[in-house]
């Protein structure tokens, strides 16, 4: 039964013992060794396919087709009868069938309905090593089934690469190796570098074609063989171009073939039937595993494949040329030498093969898995992080599966199926396309999205030779549409169908020619428009007449309903692709090129070149398929709008809302709303109902704008009344030349919002209310003149028994007992209002209290200001009358302002003592560890007339009582990634104290804190960001690190100034400290402007690539720095070597200092790159300034005693702290231009400086 030519055949007695004795047998044997072929006939012969099928699986329908041909023939039966095979839409099944070749996707669609696989006694998973995304799955779920089915059988065939993986994964199965032909193959390194005339500029093809010269020059007699050739090539233009290539070389008796998955059947079988020609047969690597194309003795091996990846972080699929495996080359390389002595030439060097990964990645690696998560989630098997893959997936491709089928509604938040995602489960096509047909059953365009799910489930059967590129755009032309790719798909569907009902099988090709259309793929599409049409009906869902009107059909339809009909279709593509959408960016407008449009998530893509939309873009697209080769391309595009988005993806769209404001022609509070997927903003600004949202925020609003104003259209009575009342009032005031008689605004809105219910917030629910209302209380609603006109000015006035703070009411006590702790005014503080006072404002106590102040203040003076003052009684009192409630100022800086304006005099508020003032003119601060103000009981924690001083003792429990009022759970320790939820500016705090969250950096990790005074969250805010993005870059910096091309000299020069202050370091190389802080010094100067804008999670993430994006450039640039700098450094450093004579000490002291503290241990990493950029300059003067103070040492002191107030200002910051405020640090780089302009004026500076503008400077400056 077995050949007994194959090398099988050696092995095939224990293969069949061992496939009675045990359940599962591994098979490795190289190619060519006949294992796939006569596995199904080993197992006949071993009795199996008695009680079942025996089940062969390939990796592609080609295969699946060619071997079942191959062992019908073999076993002298009929193709169908005991062997048959089944692929998509392509079934040769019978009743008499035993052995069934089929593809995994097949067996997995057959997992569906028969979890048991009962149909099978025995099944084969060949070529598992190529392990696609299907293989993985199927050895996981047979792993699982077999402990269930003791009877089922179970063969992995693989080459010979690792084996061990298949056998440990199947609990020690055995392996069987099965050796490939004895030929030995000579392997001829071709690399296209190479060398000559020609080093470095060949191209594949350059390659492809030496490499098949050559084989036309072997001849018999000279060590060769004559045979055919099978050159690999990425994909089907290589091939195409090569095969152009090829027959212009006119190699005589030699005939050119391509062999690609897409090729018709026809022509596939021209590969397998060799004629009396020699043939070149350009292959993709189909032939690398999976068909054995006979009669090769040569291969050529350019060592490219084209790979598909998914980027889980880019969430798009990445098509591009790849080196091949090291494994991917072997098998390559065993394609030839089975008939003959065979020779492979590698179009690579052997160091280069040496190089390369030992295995090519497994497709679970490198592909998405919400289809795989969706299958497992319908099939119950289980989370897919316990499922026994055979090489578990990427955490990271795992929770982008599930991030993916949130956004498609296959899942809730517990990761429990949906009802929408069951229905997905039952379709057998891709999860997008799935929620598409899911939607457009609700949308009613079903019969539509069928031939578009359909067509973009298959290749595109769209042809375009390279040789007739015009005439088949011509051709493909009659079915374009100008707003939609989709809408040319379904123009191309009805063309199709119309001429498939009236053309027998040969017209159809005919026609599919003349269109430059596939004819196998447009029968494949017909397919699976049959099989989709089918799993619909089993839903239930009703499918509309092929007959009826469609899209593309719209002369029958009204405008209106054509308009309506191209929503809903484009609102369900939007369900399926809610990610896929992108807005031209501004500017885009006219240029010349694709159009760059901007997506969710910070991703940029452009149309497709040969779109149907290229020529004329639209402001919104949806794109069925975004592809980054060179460039993220778009492909299949439609014109949309943004409110079909936020129509259809309710669940992912965020929305902020902002900017309120009352509108009298609505009657209600309306809000402006940004709506935003992902990043992208969809609606600016869109016009909310901003009481639904916010009612207690709108009431305010409604109180303030409407009814104390009137600009309000209502039936209710009272307003009018009122309004009428305060308008005879300010009448009176106006009489009496003085302000405050009348209530302010501030009273009128109270006593509005004390009586209207909290829903009241539109004039439409006030009218209601009020219409509901017995008379006595809408009597209540109208105010009366004493309502409005307040007493005279009394003791309430000018010792009021509170101050505001935000909403909050602060206490205020008043005692007249000389030397008493509390003698004068006393604030009662609640200790989580503590942070929150103001100093200022407490400086002006109570209005009673100013004009006393105000004289002890101006007693306080200096004699030789204070008698420009006198009598200062006089000046206080006429200054209390023009600041009866204080300013936002302190009464210092006020009082200061008043008596220069009044006597011309300049003062400075700093000229006052307030320490010789009255301890009464101080405020008494009485800290309360709970309650307000006004609660009894509550425990006393100090008192004290020093603000500072209790912020000092109390100050951080203060920032944590008010963050325990405030934060409403915003509170957050040890963030290592960004808050999903934007972090507000500002936030109600306790008593309407407004609070201010920010971020802060607490060294391993960022804390999110909320604060009392904003200047500390604006403060700290930067820091946190910064934190957060240095972790989320570590990786990125660890490896520009180690591609920084740091010279051994450069990095020794660098030590020597790290000895002098050594660092801890986590090992002694000199280069690695370099590279970490030229990449730390990036860092820093790309996260340093605009960190405390960023509040959510969208503007981290897009900072986040931006910078690590630029983060290697700027690194590269700070290093190129370096090597200038460092060598300049080690220059100064031999000129000011103490040891010379001549010096004068100070003078070299002076010059070493300034060396010291320009280059420090680790200035490379501190100084900004703007600093660095002028580093050269700084030390050539300071060369030329050594040259010359050697000669005239005493101008040189001259020189230096001129600079020593501004160095000595900046060494009292650095021992403070205050150094690395940005005053200070502008001062420092000043004086270094104003170094270069004493010493070394040809050198130029930058900007204009003198040392009277650096005094000028200083002067602002202040130390902590």
């Amino acid at each position: 039964m077995v050949d007994p030519a194959l090398p099988i055949a050696a092995a095939a007695d224990r293969i069949v013992a061992l496939l009675r004795s045990r359940q599962v047998v591994v098979v490795a044997g190289e190619t060519g060794s006949g294992k796939t072929t006569q596995l199904p006939k080993l197992c006949l012969a071993a009795g199996l396919g008695r009680r079942g099928l025996i089940g062969c699986t390939q990796p592609r329908r080609l295969a699946a087709r060619a071997v079942a041909r191959r062992v019908a023939e073999e076993l002298q039966v009929p193709l169908g009868g005991a062997v048959g095979y089944q692929v998509r839409f392509n079934e040769t099944v019978g009743p008499q069938t035993v052995i069934k070749f089929m593809t995994d996707g097949i067996l997995l669609a057959e997992i569906q309905s028969d979890r048991w696989l009962s149909r099978y006694d025995t099944l084969i998973i060949d070529e598992a090593h190529e392990r696609s995304l299907n293989i993985d799955f199927l050895l996981g779920y047979l792993k699982q089934l077999l402990r269930k089915r003791r009877d089922l059988k179970v063969i992995v065939t693989s080459a010979t690469i690792d084996t061990a993986r298949f056998a440990a994964h199947f609990d020690d199965a055995p392996v069987v190796e099965v050796a490939g032909r004895g030929y030995p193959v000579e392997v001829r390194w071709r690399p296209l570098e190479g060398g000559g005339d020609d080093a470095g500029q060949r191209s594949v093809l350059d390659g492809v074609l030496a490499a098949c010269d050559e084989i036309a020059r072997d001849r018999p007699g000279a060590g060769a063989a004559i045979g055919d050739t099978l050159v690999f090539l990425p994909g089907e233009r290589e091939i195409r171009d090569a095969h152009q290539a090829l027959e212009k070389r006119g190699y005589r008796h030699t005939e050119v073939l391509p062999l690609y998955a897409r090729l018709s059947a026809r022509d596939q079988d021209r590969v397998f039937h060799p004629g009396p020609q020699r043939r070149i047969v350009l292959a993709t690597n189909v032939a690398e595993t999976s068909l054995t194309v006979p009669r090769i003795h040569y291969v050529v091996d350019p060592g490219y494949a084209r790979v598909k990846r998914y980027s889980p972080r880019q969430k798009l699929d990445r098509l591009q040329v790849e080196e091949i495996s090291q494994a991917s080359a072997d098998q390559r390389m065993g394609r030839c030498g089975r008939v003959a002595p065979g020779t492979c030439l590698r179009l690579y060097s052997e160091a280069d093969y040496l190089s390369r990964p030992e295995f090519t990645d497994p497709e679970i690696r490198r592909a998405a898995l919400a289809g795989v998560i969706l299958r497992m989630l319908s099939l119950r098997l289980g989370r897919i992080e316990e499922f026994p893959f055979l090489e578990p997936p990427d955490p990271r491709a795992i929770a982008d599966g599930w991030q993916t089928l949130v956004e498609l509604g296959a899942v809730d938040e517990r990761r429990a199926l949906t009802a929408t995602g069951r229905l997905m489960a039952k379709l057998p096509v891709d999860v997008k396309l799935a929620r598409m047909l899911v939607a457009a059953q609700a949308h009613g365009c079903l019969r539509e999205m069928l031939a578009i799910a359909g067509f973009l489930a298959i290749q595109d059967p769209r042809e375009r030779p390279a040789d007739q590129r015009a005439a088949a755009d011509t051709a493909h032309a009659q079915f374009a549409d100008p707003r939609s790719e989709f809408l040319g798909i379904l123009r191309l569907w009805e063309a199709y169908a119309a001429a498939h009902g009236e053309s027998t099988q040969s017209q159809m090709r005919k026609w599919a020619d003349r269109h430059f259309l596939g004819f196998l793929r447009l029968r494949e599409w017909r397919e699976l428009h049959r099989q989709l049409k089918l799993a619909c009906a089993e839903l239930g869902w009703v499918v509309a007449d092929e007959r009826e009107p469609g899209t593309g059909n719209g002369e029958q339809e009204t405008e209106g309903a054509l308009r309506r009909r191209y929503v809903a279709l484009h609102r369900a593509l939007i369900a399926g692709l809610p990610t896929q959408v992108g807005n031209r960016q501004p500017g885009e407008k006219g240029k010349k090129g694709p159009a760059l449009y901007d997506g969710p998530r910070g991703r940029k893509f452009q149309l497709f070149p040969g779109s149907a939309l290229a020529r004329k873009p639209p402001p919104w697209v949806l794109a069925a398929l975004l592809l980054d080769t060179e460039r993220v391309w778009s492909l299949t595009n439609a014109a949309i709008e943004p409110d079909w988005v936020i129509a259809e993806l309710p669940h992912l769209v965020a929305r902020r809302r902002f900017d309120p404001r009352w509108s009298r022609a609505q009657g209600r509070v309306l809000g402006s709303e940004q709506v935003s997927l992902f990043g992208l903003v969809l609606a600016p600004k869109k016009p909310v109902h901003y009481g639904a949202l916010f009612p207690e925020e709108s009431r305010q609003i409604f109180v303030r704008d409407a009814l104390l104003t009137g600009e309000i259209d209502t039936r209710s009575a009272f307003l009018q009344r009122n309004l009428a009342t305060l308008a005879k009032a300010r009448e009176e005031e106006a009489k009496q030349r003085r302000a405050g008689v009348v209530v302010d605004e501030d009273w009128q809105a109270r006593w509005y919002l004390d009586r209207l219910p909290a829903d009241v917030h539109n004039a439409q629910a006030l009218d209601a209310w009020y219409a509901r209302l017995p008379k006595e209380k809408k009597q209540g609603l109208e105010w009366s003149r004493a309502d409005l006109i307040a007493g005279d000015e009394t003791d309430v006035a000018q010792f009021p028994p509170y101050i505001a703070l935000g909403d909050a009411r602060l206490a205020v006590r008043y005692r007249f007992d000389p030397g008493a702790p509390d003698d004068g005014m006393t604030v009662v503080v609640p200790l989580h209002l503590l942070n929150a006072l103001d100093p200022a404002r407490l400086s002006w106590l109570a209005p009673g209290f100013v004009a006393d102040k105000a004289v002890a203040l101006i007693r306080s003076l200096p004699k030789g200001l204070r008698r420009n003052f006198v009598p200062a009684p006089d000046f206080a009192r006429a200054f209390a009358e023009a600041w009866p409630q204080g300013s936002a100022d302190s009464i210092e800086g006020e009082l200061a302002r008043f008596l220069q304006r009044t006597t011309g005099v300049e003062l400075a508020a700093t000229a006052f003592e307030p320490g010789a003032v009255e301890p009464h003119l101080h405020a008494n601060l009485r800290l309360l560890d709970a309650g307000d103000g006004g609660q009894q009981g509550a425990n006393v924690l100090a008192e004290s007339r020093d603000l500072a001083e209790l912020r000092q003792r109390f100050g951080a429990r203060a920032a944590a009582a008010f963050a325990r009022h405030a934060a409403q759970g915003l509170v957050r320790k040890g963030l290592t990634e960004f808050p999903e939820s934007p972090i507000p500016l500002e936030v109600p705090g306790a008593g309407g104290v407004p609070a201010f969250p920010a971020l802060q950096d607490e060294g391993e990790s960022a804390a999110l804190a909320v604060h009392a005074e904003r200047a500390v969250a604006q403060r700290l805010h930067p820091g946190g960001v910064r934190r957060l993005l240095a972790i989320a870059l570590a990786e990125r910096m660890k490896q520009a690190r180690r591609q920084l091309p740091v010279q051994p000299k450069v990095a020794l020069l660098y030590a020597a100034i790290e000895s002098t202050a050594p660092r801890e370091r986590a090992n002694g190389r000199d280069a690695d400290i370099l590279r970490a802080d030229l990449v730390d010094g990036a860092f820093a100067a790309l996260a340093t402007e605009g960190l405390g804008e960023i509040r959510d999670a969208a503007a981290f993430e897009a900072r986040r690539e931006a910078i690590a994006r630029r983060l290697f450039p700027e690194a590269v640039a700070r290093l190129q720095q370096a090597e200038s700098i460092l060598g300049l450094v080690a220059d100064v450093r031999a000129r000011l070597d103490g040891k010379l004579l001549g010096w004068a000490r100070g003078n070299l002291d002076d010059m070493q200092a300034q060396l010291a503290a320009l280059v420090p241990a680790g200035f490379l990493r501190t100084v900004p790159g703007v600093a660095l950029a002028e580093y050269p300059r700084y030390l050539r003067a300071l060369v030329l300034r050594a040259e010359r103070a050697l000669r005239d040492p005493a101008r040189d002191q001259a020189r230096m005693l001129e600079l020593k107030p501004f160095a000595d200002a900046l060494d009292a910051a650095r021992r403070t702290g205050a150094i690395d405020d940005p005053g200070w640090q502008s001062l420092r780089w000043d004086l270094e231009e104003l170094r270069v302009s004493l010493f070394a004026q040809e050198l130029g500076t930058r900007g204009g400086i003198s040392a009277k503008k650096v005094a000028a400077k200083l002067g602002k400056l202040v130390l902590p």
